[in-house]
């Protein structure tokens, strides 16, 4: 049999050291004296969790999927949202003490995506009057739930809006049992009422919602005056735990300044930063105080 060489010599004695280090550890790990001869880190690195979901389910939880969407949108294109990081933080900081919750976006826009993925299971719509610029978003994102509507204002119909709505008394109050709230669906009589809105929108009791359209830049535009009159009507009519939290944006602007005071109303106004202001509307039913609207008030609804 050939000696072993050098290199032979070498490995032997590699072998050994490694099967002495490993028998060394393994007695310092069981001996009581373990704590004082290996260092403290060695005994407090955290252990990976166990991974017990099956293969494969990872995106199903309500709401993982659409993150995913969000995330890879707004990482890859330059797409960003139309609000600021801090207006968008007093939006989110409802979302993470409510949801899920009940969602309504007046207004499909770039940040359509994220407010979808900010509500993880719960139910989130948007409506949108201009056709193709709906065709566009809803190619872009086909799971946003979303409905094409239509306005009946003009911008510069606001400020005779403004004036004149008391004169409508389909504009301050229901009848009957419903005296102290106003009727939207089906209220033609009122300028103001978006009417013909999808069923879904007025069977659902809102727990959030968020103006941020239809245009109000240019004398032909909607206006958001029709937008603000409904959301108020909706906070109002609520009948459910809680009170309405309702977000109305490019409040530096004449028109949504003046209807936001006159309809969503200061005293309800809870914070605000940039051009979003932020509204909790409690519903009449439990407001503690006289109700009831009438042409002599100087706000009514407030």
């Amino acid at each position: 049999m050939k000696p072993p060489g050098r290199r032979g010599l070498l490995a032997a004695g590699a072998c050994a050291l490694l099967l002495a280090a490993f028998f060394l550890v393994a007695a310092l790990v069981t001996t009581p004296l373990a704590p004082y001869l290996i260092p403290p880190i060695a005994l407090t690195l955290p252990c990976l969790p166990a991974v017990t979901a099956p293969s494969g389910s990872g995106y199903s939880p309500p709401g993982v999927a659409a993150m995913a969407e969000a995330a890879v949108e707004y990482a890859t294109t330059e797409t960003v949202p139309q609000q600021s990081r801090d207006e968008i933080a007093l939006s989110l900081a409802v979302l993470r003490r409510r949801a899920p919750l009940r969602l309504l976006v007046f207004g499909l826009g770039r940040d359509s995506s994220l407010w979808h993925a900010l509500n993880p299971g719960g139910a989130t719509v948007f409506l949108e009057e201009d056709p193709a610029w709906y065709r566009v978003v809803r190619a872009q994102s086909p799971s946003l739930r979303a409905h094409l509507v239509a306005y009946r204002t003009r911008l510069d119909q606001a400020d005779r809006l403004l004036a004149t709505y008391r004169n409508h008394p389909a504009c301050l109050r229901g009848s009957g049992e419903n005296a102290t709230h106003l009727r939207v669906r089906g209220n033609w009589a009122c300028p103001l009422a978006l009417h013909n809105l999808p069923p879904e929108v007025y069977e659902t009791e809102w727990d959030m919602l968020m103006i941020d359209a239809p245009k109000g830049y240019f004398a032909a535009a909607p206006g958001r005056m029709a937008a603000i009159w409904t959301a108020a009507a909706m906070a109002r009519a609520r009948r459910g735990e809680g009170d309405t939290d309702v977000f109305l944006h490019d409040v530096d602007r004449k028109v949504e300044k003046a209807f936001a005071e006159e309809f969503l109303c200061e005293r309800f106004r809870v914070e605000g930063t940039g051009r979003l202001w932020h509204f909790r509307i409690p519903p009449v039913s439990r407001r503690g105080d006289a109700a009831t609207t009438g042409s002599g008030d100087r706000r009514p609804f407030c």
